[in-house]
């Protein structure tokens, strides 16, 4: 039920950026994305660690009905209280700086930010309380009210409402799921500990999801519509799978931090073995078999847009490097000082990725931009495993091994492709790549189709 919420939720900003793309002229596509990196950009200064507060220390005191019921009153007052600030303050800086003199866009931007954040608190509380299933309809229900608004700002062209019918859907989200709060204890040394992981959440989440969404900011900058609208284009493809650790986090933290909570250290280590290699096994399958057809699938979706292939190709790699782990909620569920390592282990690699980024901007362009955005994943999802590859003992040198030998595949491929026009070889290589994942990956795809 949960890949079905992602798989939702992704299908939202793609459908967005499909329509937007193919119906109006050069220069949208970009504008429209970018104002929604602003957003999503602002909702990662505090609402979204509020959510996976939620999803931790929810869970972690289920035992506890009344201080269950005081943290979630505590955590929904702090979520209300920081989207509307947030809210204001995205929509003063588009308004001032981004796109400048444009008051209705502002106020847009503004609202959106304020579903955004609202959504990630209510998701993440459901998820900490169980109801996967719920949180899966009702992203149906305001995935269908976000587009159907959409059709219908393009069909009377409304063309400056076009974040209207998104905002709409995160707050009809929001409003359907806002849970029940009660009085109730929260201890002085709980809230403590949750404004600690709250705070050093906000540095980490910034430092992945923020610098995705910056990048785009940052392509939007340069000036060049028609660079701005593919990088749009690529970041647009790889955003659906970039949420993937977000939603992840939701299923394992509450998961993790509970077996914590009752001392059973042995059983967090054994779902964080068996999640990562399932995940590994399974996301890498799927991203591999996106780079090795990027040009098939571009020239589907956007046929003008060539040049987002190579962009969308370094993204997908970045988005699998930090995504393809669960090795974050190993860290964060173990002690109270695990989203401080995670917040020093981010910021290194976006100092490192965004120092890049700049370095590279001058001579590649976007390019230079989505290198950059590969290199800070590469320092985050490499520092991260080995942390708990070597806390934990376990072995995944084989993994890792069959990893790289899929990696060389894909690259492999890719290069081959290079020099002949998008046609059937496509489609080849993609089953090429696609039968020897299975058989490096066999053992592990089947474990977990068994368990599903």
């Amino acid at each position: 039920m949960s890949a079905a919420g992602i798989a939702v939720q992704g299908l939202v900003r793609f459908v967005y950026s499909v329509l937007v793309g193919r119906l109006l002229p050069t220069g949208y596509l970009a504008s429209v994305n970018s104002a929604i990196s602003t957003a999503m950009l602002a909702t990662l200064m505090w609402p979204t660690s509020i959510g996976a507060a939620a999803a931790k220390f929810l869970a972690r005191e289920a035992g506890d009905v009344g201080v269950r019921a005081g943290l979630t009153r505590h955590l929904a007052r702090l979520s209300l209280l920081t989207s509307v600030a947030l809210g204001v303050a995205a929509g003063g800086v588009t308004l001032l700086w981004l796109q400048p003199g444009e008051v209705l866009t502002g106020l847009l931007v503004g609202l959106l930010t304020v579903g955004w954040s609202g959504y990630t608190f209510v998701r993440g509380v459901q998820y900490a309380t169980g109801r996967v299933l719920r949180a899966t309809v009702w992203d149906g229900l305001s995935f269908v009210a976000a587009v159907a608004g959409l059709v219908l700002v393009l069909v009377f062209d409304l063309r400056a409402w076009l974040l209207l019918p998104l905002a709409a859907g995160y707050l009809l989200y929001t409003a359907a799921g806002w849970p029940r709060t009660g009085r109730g204890p929260v201890p002085p040394a709980l809230r403590g500990e949750i404004n600690r992981f709250v705070a050093w959440g906000v540095l980490g989440s910034l430092a992945t999801g923020g610098f995705l969404q910056l990048t785009m900011v940052l392509a939007e900058q340069t000036g060049d519509a028609a660079s701005a609208d593919a990088y749009a284009a690529a970041l647009t493809l790889a955003t659906p799978a970039s949420m993937l650790g977000s939603v992840l986090s939701l299923l394992l933290l509450p998961a993790l931090s509970g077996a914590v909570g009752r001392g059973d250290l042995d059983l967090a280590r054994r779902t964080t073995d068996l999640a990562h290699r399932g995940l590994i096994a399974t996301v890498g399958g799927v991203f591999g078999v996106l780079v090795v057809g990027s040009d098939l699938l571009v020239a589907l979706i956007w046929p003008d847009l060539s040049a987002a292939v190579p962009v969308l190709q370094i993204l997908l790699v970045a988005t699998f490097v930090l995504a393809g782990t669960v090795v974050t909620e190993a860290i964060q569920s173990a002690t109270e000082h695990g989203a401080r390592v995670i917040a020093v282990i981010r910021v290194s690699g976006f100092a490192v990725g965004l120092g890049t980024a700049f370095a590279l901007l001058p001579a590649l362009s976007v390019t230079g931009i989505a290198v950059g955005y590969l290199a800070g994943m590469g320092v985050i999802g490499t520092a991260s495993t080995v942390v708990v590859w070597r806390r934990d003992r376990h072995a995944w040198a084989p993994l890792m091994l069959r990893v790289a030998a899929g990696a060389a595949l894909a690259g492999g491929l890719v290069w081959a492709l290079s020099t002949r026009t998008t046609g059937w070889l496509d489609a080849a290589a993609v089953a090429v790549f696609a039968v020897g994942w299975f058989a490096l990956h066999r053992k592990d795809l089947l474990a977990v189709a068994k368990r599903s």
